[in-house]
């Protein structure tokens, strides 16, 4: 006797279908308030692009976008991905815990990305149950869209195993925890399954070497087509400011890779001084090129540390730049000695500013003494409550 085993039922709601229609980019859709408990959705024309379910906390008005793209599947890092991507931008971006994220997609797209070609060598999924989802930030909301290319900056990946697929309506949704919010992209994570789209550089450091040279170290995880890293210099302040680098160093690709590669150069430039910023530029074989993220190396101050406004109703700024991972350890004392306040800082190696509060009846008008300390400086305000 023959009979039919199903472990996988879903009943849904289907008053609002999965958004299908053009053009690439979608409507920009925004709700006002995304707060609470239950799922709050983004519809375009009645159809759905996102939901989101804030598990208590205030997103504050978030805006939703997707981006669908016609042509043949695309490829990056030796991975096909989806023909369709999200991008969710709320107001408050630190939130406490994670919030639940429901990325709408088609059969269409999905069966697409299944049976892709062109790329030999090129990962994919065999079925949409083994998605993952790479997720791209960037400060600059201008690059969280649906291009690729400009994505320089954090990229990060959740596994398969981390995302649940749901059938729905003609297609899925693909459900998700997430404590920031950016651009969404699907994919299978490559030869390892763990692996997000631009997953060439895992890592780029700049640090000082016998204290007057810099090593330049930097390691992919996987690497197609490109042909060449160059070393990027900006001398100070005023050229990193104004985007003024310049190359200072070439290093050939290793060739295409699924495996990890590591890579150094040493900056032996004589007499450093001041604020030297590094960055990797990596050049394709096609012409293309990317950035990573920017390294700061202090060799001494070109910054002078201040506190403004002072004198102030309470609330002082203080500016200043410290190497990369160092404590800076910020004390406040009234004019008896006592410390009142102290906040440990870990510097970035860029100027910085942290607010000291004196405001309130718990603060007296009068004379305050600021010691601001690194490994390296310290200095000494008078700082005067109006």
């Amino acid at each position: 006797m023959g009979g039919i085993g199903v472990d996988d039922i879903h009943i849904y709601d289907n008053t609002n279908g999965i958004y299908a229609a053009p053009p690439y980019t979608s409507a920009s859709i925004n709700q006002p308030t995304v707060n609470g408990t239950g799922w709050i959705n983004f519809t375009d024309g009645g159809k759905l692009v996102a939901s989101i379910n804030p598990n208590g906390q205030d997103l504050g008005s978030t805006n939703v976008q997707a981006y669908i793209y016609n042509g043949p599947v695309r490829n990056n890092t030796i991975q096909y991905y989806l023909n369709r991507n999200i991008t969710i931008k709320p107001t408050n971006v630190n939130l406490a815990d994670s919030a639940t994220v429901r990325f709408y997609f088609l059969d269409s797209e999905s069966e697409a990305l299944i049976n892709a070609t062109g790329c030999g060598i090129c990962q994919k999924p065999t079925s949409a149950y083994q998605l993952g989802v790479s997720k791209y930030s960037n400060n600059n909301d201008n690059l969280e869209n649906g291009d690729i290319s400009d994505n320089v900056g954090a990229w990060l990946f959740i596994l398969p195993a981390h995302v649940t697929k749901v059938p729905f309506d003609k297609g899925y949704y693909a459900e998700f925890k997430v404590k920031d919010f950016s651009e969404f992209w699907l994919n299978n994570g490559g030869f390892g399954n763990d692996n997000s789209l631009p997953a060439e550089l895992i890592s780029f450091t700049a640090k000082k070497k016998d204290a007057k040279d810099v090593l330049v170290e930097w390691k992919t995880a996987s690497e197609s087509n490109v042909a060449r890293y160059e070393v990027e210099l900006a001398r100070g302040n005023d050229e990193y400011n104004q985007n003024r680098f310049t190359t200072i160093g070439t290093v050939n690709s290793q060739g295409n890779s699924t495996t990890d590669q590591y890579y150094s150069f040493i900056d032996k430039e004589n007499n450093k001084s001041g604020i030297r910023y590094y960055r990797l530029k990596t050049v394709d074989i096609d012409g293309r090129i990317s950035y990573s993220d920017t390294r700061p190396v202090i060799f001494n101050d070109e910054v002078k540390w201040q506190v403004y406004p002072n004198p102030s109703a309470g609330v002082f700024s203080i500016v200043y730049q410290a190497s990369i991972g160092e404590t800076v350890i910020l004390k406040v004392h009234d004019v008896n000695g006592k410390q009142i306040l102290q906040k440990n800082v870990t510097a970035n190696g860029f100027l910085q500013k942290t607010i000291i509060d004196l405001e309130g009846k718990n603060f007296a008008s009068g004379l305050y003494l600021l010691e601001v300390a690194s490994e390296e400086k310290k200095e000494i305000f008078r700082l005067i409550k109006k």
